[in-house]
């Protein structure tokens, strides 16, 4: 389990290389190493995960998998992760901030065009066969030699590197599963409300933020996501709930203050409404 009172945040080393770069590939083993590591963590950037050797169970955004050689596990900023019964797992990890690739396309909403990265996604893991694993095993090794080398760093090659891989996975993942496309508000709803939900929980702010009514956000909202606007605000403060309850120790009346629930009986009923089970029930049960 993470510390007792939060769930431990892993930041980007912009300046690791000297000059600031987005972009690095970091090896279980390091992260091991971190004094931070507990088996749990969240991430602030995006990661490519791609298990070389061993075996492990991990869970990435609630979604559990057991990784094996093969395996590419997609994190977004803010997925919560972990590793246990670890045996022997080794694995690369490509990491880069969203700005790296968003300071050279003029589409904002790149990355979220990504099946493996959409907000919408079914699962966050990819299966890679031996041809297109040596394909992406060889631009990983591409990245590091050009992140250890000597000299400046060329950063438009280790972004045509990265987008390379994004897209050669971005294949793989589409001959598996289709991702169904929403409008581009609902997108930036959706990136809105990851963003405030802490501190905004009113229609009016988001309908706001993206310049409509706050009727034609919640007609938006119903038709591409099935719930009202307040259901969804809603629900990802109940995420956000899960996560505190199965990978920290913090109080009902701790997690309710800290997600800014009004009293913790208000929480307890939120909770219970959306999960159909307590939050001292679901912690037991996970």
């Amino acid at each position: 389990m993470a510390n007792a009172n939060h769930i431990p945040v892993v930041k980007f080393h912009k300046r690791k290389y000297g000059e600031e770069l987005l972009i690095d590939i970091v090896t279980l083993e390091t992260i091991r190493r971190s004094k931070h590591f507990t088996g749990v963590q969240r991430q602030s950037f995006y990661g490519i995960m791609l298990t070389t050797a061993g075996e492990a169970n991990v869970e990435v955004d609630g979604h559990p998998c057991i990784a094996k050689k093969g395996l590419v596990a997609c994190v977004r900023p803010g997925d919560v992760c972990t590793v246990l019964n670890d045996n022997g797992l080794d694995s690369l990890e490509l990491i880069f901030e969203r700005d790296f690739l968003l300071s050279f396309f003029n589409d904002t909403h790149f990355l979220d065009g990504i099946a493996y990265l959409s907000p919408q996604r079914t699962s966050p893991y990819l299966w890679l066969d031996d041809t297109l694993y040596n394909k992406i095993i060889g631009l990983y090794d591409s990245i590091l030699i050009e992140l250890h080398g000597s000299g400046k760093k060329n950063p438009h090659l280790l972004r045509a590197m990265l987008y390379e891989v994004l897209m050669l996975l971005q294949k793989a993942s589409l001959s598996e599963e289709t991702v169904t496309s929403e409008n581009d508000r609902v997108t930036r709803f959706r990136q809105l409300v990851d963003k405030h939900y802490l501190t905004e929980s009113g229609v009016e702010f988001y309908a706001d933020k993206l310049a409509v009514t706050s009727n034609y956000l919640n007609r938006l909202v119903k038709q591409n996501l099935d719930q009202s606007t307040k259901q969804y605000i809603q629900n990802r403060r109940i995420d956000e709930a899960k996560r505190l309850l199965r990978y920290t120790e913090l109080s009902v009346a701790d997690i309710a203050e800290q997600l800014n629930f009004e009293t913790s009986s208000y929480f307890v009923r939120a909770f219970s409404k959306v999960t159909k089970t307590t939050p001292l029930k679901y912690r037991a049960s996970n």
